[in-house]
């Protein structure tokens, strides 16, 4: 078995068997990109600055010129797109309007035989959240490079998209309590943002990410919550607000709050710079997220496959 043992220097992941334990990784041979990450973990007001910063970069007033220009000057190779007719019944078009209206869009809906498939790597594995799944699972790597997913993003985009991340992982809550035990996981890194908060991502000047759901998901499922039209470029006040708690969102947003329900399958587009958040899970759920980003290169290689 795999076992995690977090220090106040470095984090160590341990390969056990038998009596013996052997060292797999560990944060003091981390890829700079991930020391700096849990660095700034560890100190939440660095972190919250550092995320200001970034956002007021990425979202704040420069925007629309930075993507106009990486739009004009994108030297990204076009995508190896998958032909599978995942998504015959549905069109491209009315997506990339809701996006751009909206920062959202659903109604889509995968076949259940990749559910099942994925469903099946995932107790496979036995872990809490996988990084990249899409290079091991074939049914991930199908949807990820399906050529009607590929041209949404390349279409809300304006440019060809980098398939920057995928990542597949469970929620649980205290009625799932027994399934969570019997899962790996890696604490490396502490949440990015305060439990039940909304919040939004600056994965990039512009970005789509598609999620999945891969097990039911009703109101105690925690399921992904959305505000409309909250994708535009951002004040100072609005970089500033890295987090909101409920309260202040209904009293700021009204109806534009958006839960998203569904069954196994169910898809969702969205520009996570769209303010977002997972409710609070009482059960469990399963999710795929996909990542396409504008000019961003794909982060190094993860440490820890959990």
């Amino acid at each position: 078995m795999l076992a995690l043992v977090c220090t106040e220097h470095k984090t160590i992941l341990y390969l056990k068997w038998g009596h013996g334990m052997k060292v797999v990784a560990s944060t003091k041979h981390f890829h700079p990109y991930y020391r700096l990450r849990v660095l700034l973990h560890k100190n939440r007001s660095a972190l919250r600055y550092a995320q200001m910063l970034r956002a007021w970069l990425m979202l704040g007033p420069l925007r629309e010129y930075a993507v106009q220009y990486f739009q004009r000057h994108s030297r990204t190779r076009p995508m190896q797109v998958d032909r599978l007719n995942l998504f015959s019944s549905y069109e491209v078009h009315p997506v990339v309007k809701s996006l751009n209206e909206r920062g959202y869009a659903n109604g889509w809906k995968i076949p259940q035989g990749h559910v099942a498939q994925i469903v099946q790597y995932a107790k496979d594995r036995g872990f809490v959240r996988y990084w990249n799944p899409h290079r091991e699972c074939e049914a991930i790597d199908q949807i990820a490079r399906n050529a009607k997913l590929v041209e949404i993003a390349r279409q809300y985009l304006g440019a060809e998209p980098i398939l920057w991340l995928t990542q597949l992982f469970w929620s649980f809550g205290e009625a799932a309590t027994e399934e969570r035990r019997g899962l790996l996981s890696s604490k490396a890194e502490p949440q990015l943002y305060d439990e039940d908060a909304f919040h939004y991502d600056t994965l990039d000047f512009k970005s789509l990410t598609v999620f999945i759901y891969l097990t039911d998901v009703d109101p105690s499922c925690g399921p992904h919550v959305v505000v409309e039209s909250t994708h535009r470029t951002k004040s100072f006040s609005e970089i500033c607000c890295i987090t909101m708690d409920d309260a202040d969102a209904r009293q700021k947003f009204g109806d534009r709050i958006k839960m998203i329900l569904g069954e196994k399958g169910t898809v969702l587009f969205e520009e996570t710079s769209c303010f977002h958040k997972a409710s609070r899970c009482q059960t469990k759920r399963l999710m795929l997220s996909i990542d396409y980003v504008l000019q961003r290169a794909p982060p190094p290689e993860h440490p820890v496959l959990a």
